[in-house]
């Protein structure tokens, strides 16, 4: 691989770069991502994500990512660079009337009885609102009379939108009753 100069500042409105990846492992043209500060042209956010291709004679930018935050323009930089884990999760639920439900977790096409892999960790949560909506209180919470499921275990963010959900079938239960 050639060494290349990365510039200070590209485009025809010479924004500055702030950082660069190289991506290839070739000479020319050098292939890279790089993050700049577009300034005040851009409609929201003052950052983009462009690649950047590097020859002796010349450079050229194409394929840009603009009106990023900084941290959406960090994010991109290392996920256009490859540099970002990337799974596919997939949950399965298969349910019967007459049987527990089974939930099946697969991380990249492979089974996993923990849901945990390298750098993934999933958390299944079924929760069954069907029996009893009462408002009698479930670990302090009166939305969550029926949930079968021990929210003590997973993330506020998760309870939050439960209670949310049972709340919202309160309101349409109660709403339907004359």
């Amino acid at each position: 691989m050639t060494p290349v100069t990365v510039p200070a500042h590209v485009g025809d409105l010479r924004w500055p770069v702030l950082s660069a990846i190289r991506v290839d492992s070739g000479d020319y043209p050098a292939e890279l991502i790089v993050l700049v500060d577009c300034g005040e042209g851009t409609p929201n956010e003052p950052y983009a994500t462009l690649q950047l291709l590097i020859w002796p004679t010349r450079t050229k930018l194409q394929d840009g990512h603009y009106d990023l935050t900084w941290a959406e323009a960090q994010r991109g930089l290392l996920h256009r660079a490859g540099l970002l884990p990337q799974h596919r999760v997939e949950v399965v639920t298969v349910r019967h009337p007459e049987r527990a439900n089974q939930h099946t977790i697969f991380v990249d096409g492979t089974h996993r009885d923990t849901g945990v892999a390298r750098d993934v960790q999933v958390v299944v949560v079924d929760v069954n609102l069907v029996d009893g909506l009462d408002g009698d209180a479930v670990a302090g919470d009166p939305v969550l009379s029926g949930a079968a499921t021990d929210l003590a275990a997973v993330s506020a963010a998760v309870r939050t939108h439960v209670r949310e959900v049972a709340a919202s079938y309160l309101d349409d239960r109660d709403g339907d009753t004359p």
